[in-house]
């Protein structure tokens, strides 16, 4: 699997459904996922120029999408994304969403895939947030070998200025 920047990646075979780096035709969608799977907040910013931004930095945001209905003409629909931010030190993920309908059938598995093959590409560490709670979301991240920071406290400054 590669982690080539703008071309699909691989498809489920299930499905179908493609990964792909975010377009901003998917903002739309992209927002809505977000929404439904508890994601999204606010105070956090989450904007179409706060994408752009972390993609000049070498951020990447990858998307899996149900294809356009060629036949009924609706647009590509966002089931799940995994935005990586990139520091120079180290990657971080963000916004690891799968719609809920959704969970449980190997979409996040799949963003994981790809999201450690771009950190392994840089030579990285991957870094993320996690509420202790979110069970399945542990479960997958541990699979991919991620452990806690023992007594790091997480802690965040929202305000500007």
């Amino acid at each position: 699997m590669t982690a080539s920047k703008g071309r699909i990646m691989e498809s489920d075979e299930l499905t179908g459904f493609p990964i792909r780096d975010f377009a901003d035709s998917h903002f739309e969608s992209l927002l809505r996922l977000w929404h439904e799977s508890g994601v999204a907040n606010p105070s956090r910013g989450d904007s179409l120029e706060s994408i752009h931004a972390t993609l000049t930095r070498q951020g990447r945001l990858f998307v899996i999408v149900k294809p356009a209905g060629a036949e009924t003409g609706a647009a590509e629909e966002v089931l799940a994304s995994a935005w990586l931010t990139d520091d120079g030190r180290r990657l971080y993920l963000h916004h690891m969403a799968v719609l809920p309908s959704l969970q449980g059938r190997g979409l996040g598995t799949r963003l994981m895939e790809v999201a450690i093959a771009v950190a392994a590409e840089r030579g990285m560490q991957m870094k993320l947030e996690v509420h202790r709670e979110n069970r399945r979301a542990l479960s997958l991240y541990r699979r991919f070998g991620f452990d806690g920071l023992g007594d790091y406290e997480v802690m965040i400054r929202r305000k500007n200025g």
